[in-house]
């Protein structure tokens, strides 16, 4: 039975010693490479810690050398937070501070910074510069059996959509549930090469690293920085041979607002997937038109909670750009329930009817760091079992199911307001104005105060052009009235846009 994440990492180092892991830029690793500094980093940890099941902070740039840290402090019997060298010193501090690590994992030049600023009294510092060799490769077995499938992998800070951070607690059962079926489901395997998009700090990057250890295939962590100018971005995925995308819809998104892909096909890319935030239709069939040798399109769900994703859709007909993709169905082992507004649950043969969408499984998170309100808030009965708790995780999240029988994601409840008598779904108008071919980008709030929806948008339209489109196809009480024109949408840590930020310009 296999317990550790390790056991992929020990099987794939002995079965495909020399080929390279992950890369970026500036570096390469093969995974006999990556065993050996991770278990030579795990000693060190071993030595200055001298306990297990400890929080271990990794301050490093998003490189090959934090796979090295994730995998060193797992071999320690430790678990990891990772976080992000360009975060505000502020927020590195408020983590510290909730997490209280015992270690963290620096190099040379992020030691520096870090010591400038943050609070780091009767924590180690451990610099992976200066981590020596242990010699000690044959023990890495030894150190995989001391770990059971319920300890901690990792704990991720988010603040989700709303509302104040916590820590997310994932374990190793959590993430090997996820991960096998991954693999299987997408048939990811020596040939593979995958493009990570992701922050280390973001769940979407625990599919990138554990399915590469899984299955032998290799990651090309693409710098952040290429973002900013896509056609690096292009450049990095063709030199590489890259041929599967697993994004967020925002980096898709600018790449065709820029419309590169007409100059510059991508040949190998064979499987697209995106989740973390509605992908417009439109945009979908921009990629799908100029990807010669694309096979497999997937539109994916699950908040961090589900460790990745706990639904997905594999685009199997065509859709119109005014269209909304669906979220479609549970992943394996995993269980999916919508609840009405008095928690009964909806049949999927209740067609378009609105309700919270709950999860529940082996994937399931087991609550937060140190915050037993909010989990107990947040993780509830599930009503299907009447004389035994098994919880369930209510998600905050709005769904439907279709003709189908496919779940379709509409909003948060925290976006649903109450306008004019009426229950609007924001949402649902973000969604028809996507389906304007000019309109790249669109946010819809609403002002309390003034009792009106805004809606700010990002493209080559007038104010009487949504008008006239958003009003053949809204109901009269869900128009917008007030419009705001951006020339760019600010966008949070995770690549999703920051309502937060755009609500202040109400």
């Amino acid at each position: 039975m296999q317990r550790s994440v390790l056991e992929y990492l020990e099987e794939t180092a002995k079965r495909l010693p020399d080929k390279v892991a992950f890369f970026d830029a500036k570096t390469e690793i093969t995974f006999a490479q990556l065993r050996e500094k991770a278990i030579d980093l795990a000693f060190v940890l071993m030595d200055k810690m001298k306990k297990r099941r400890n929080p271990v902070l990794v301050y490093l740039p998003k490189e090959v050398s934090s796979i090295v840290a994730f995998m060193g402090i797992l071999y320690s019997g430790n678990f990891y937070t990772t976080t992000d060298i360009r975060f505000p010193e502020k927020k590195v501090n408020n983590i510290i501070s909730t997490l209280s690590p015992s270690a963290i994992i620096v190099d040379s030049k992020t030691k520096k910074r870090l010591s400038k600023f943050a609070e780091l009294d009767n924590i180690i510092l451990i610099n992976l510069d200066e981590v020596p060799c242990s010699g000690r490769y044959d023990e890495g077995e030894r150190l995989v059996d001391q770990i059971l499938d319920i300890d901690l992998v990792y704990t991720f800070f988010s603040s989700g959509s709303t509302g104040k951070p916590k820590g997310i607690l994932i374990n190793n059962h959590n993430v090997i549930d996820y991960i096998d079926w991954v693999v299987d489901t997408f048939n990811i395997n020596e040939t593979t090469i995958m493009g990570n998009q992701a922050p280390f700090y973001f769940d979407m990057s625990i599919q990138d690293i554990y399915a590469v250890l899984k299955s032998g295939a290799t990651l090309g962590i693409i710098p952040v920085t290429y973002f900013a100018f896509p056609i690096e971005v292009l450049e990095f995925i063709k030199e590489k041979n890259i041929n599967f995308l697993s994004w967020v819809p925002s980096a898709f998104i600018n790449i065709a607002n820029f419309d590169l892909l007409k100059s510059n096909p991508l040949d190998n890319v064979e499987v697209m997937m995106f989740g973390g935030e509605v992908m417009p239709v439109k945009y979908v069939n921009y990629w799908k038109k100029h990807l010669p040798n694309l096979k497999t399109i997937v539109n994916v769900y699950g908040p961090t909670e589900a460790t990745v994703y706990c639904a997905y859709y594999i685009m199997d007909r065509e859709f119109a750009d005014s269209e909304t993709l669906p979220i479609g169905k549970a992943c394996e082992n995993t269980g999916l329930l919508v609840l009405d507004d008095e928690g009964n649950v909806i049949d999927p043969k209740q067609i378009n009817k609105l309700g919270e969408l709950c999860i529940y499984g082996s994937s399931l998170s087991d609550g937060y760091w140190n915050d037993s309100e909010e989990t107990e808030k947040k993780y509830v009965v599930n009503p299907l079992y009447k004389n035994y708790r098994q919880r369930m995780y209510k998600t905050g999240d709005l769904v439907y199911y279709n003709e189908y029988g496919e779940l379709v994601f509409q909003g948060r409840k925290d976006f649903q307001i109450k306008h004019m008598g009426h229950r609007i779904e924001l949402g649902e108008i973000e969604t028809a104005v996507m389906g304007l071919p000019d309109v790249s980008n669109a946010c819809a709030c609403y002002d309390n105060e003034k009792k009106e929806i805004v809606l700010f948008y990002q493209g080559d339209v007038n104010e009487d052009e949504l008008i006239d489109y958003l009003s053949s196809v809204l109901a009269k009480y869900m128009l917008p009235a007030i419009y705001k024109k951006l020339e760019q949408f600010p966008y949070n840590d995770n690549g999703k846009i920051d309502r937060n930020r755009i609500i202040q310009l109400l």
